[in-house]
């Protein structure tokens, strides 16, 4: 990719990346918290700090935690439904979607992904610490590389079924 490429493609992912450690960031605040999954409980259902952060007001706030854990089955807590968000988001980004994809078809290394991609190491590795940090991709060392995967069958099931959605009649 010729310089000027990379440059301007490095400046467009600047103000998405700048999204994405705010959006890092909001879930950073709410690490005090303990958050379900992994045997912990959550101690918080409705945090209005959490329902500002998604923008909604305290009654909106419980009015998406009251019906998303209708529709779920279970009990959720505004931490679990900001979560939700931050996956959504990181997954909302072409070349983020592109790297989750290429991990679904086999473990990958960070050069493998950074040639697929046409993205710079550092940025592709940037990409990569978010997605690993909420579960959507694990990393294991194998001598001196890293490989990257899906974390679970749960993140290959929301992208195969957002492609069948979008490619059904």
């Amino acid at each position: 990719m010729p310089m000027a490429n990379s440059k301007n493609a490095h400046e467009q992912m600047s103000g998405q990346l700048k999204d994405d450690i705010a959006v890092q960031d909001a879930g950073a605040a709410t690490a005090g918290h303990a958050v379900k999954g992994h045997g912990q409980e959550h101690n918080d259902r409705g945090d209005p700090d959490v329902a500002a952060r998604l923008g909604l007001s305290p009654s909106q706030g419980e009015a998406v935690l009251r019906d998303a854990s209708s529709v779920i089955g279970q009990n959720l807590s505004l931490p679990d439904i900001e979560a939700a968000a931050r996956i959504f988001a990181l997954l909302g980004d072409g070349g983020r979607l592109q790297l989750v994809l290429r991990c679904m078809e086999r473990p990958q290394t960070v050069s493998e992904l950074a040639e697929a991609a046409g993205m710079s190491q550092s940025l592709t590795s940037h990409h990569l610490r978010h997605l690993r940090d909420q579960r959507i991709l694990a990393s294991e060392r194998r001598g001196r590389h890293i490989y990257y995967t899906i974390d679970d069958a749960h993140i290959s099931g929301v992208v195969q079924d957002v492609f069948a959605h979008v490619t059904h009649d």
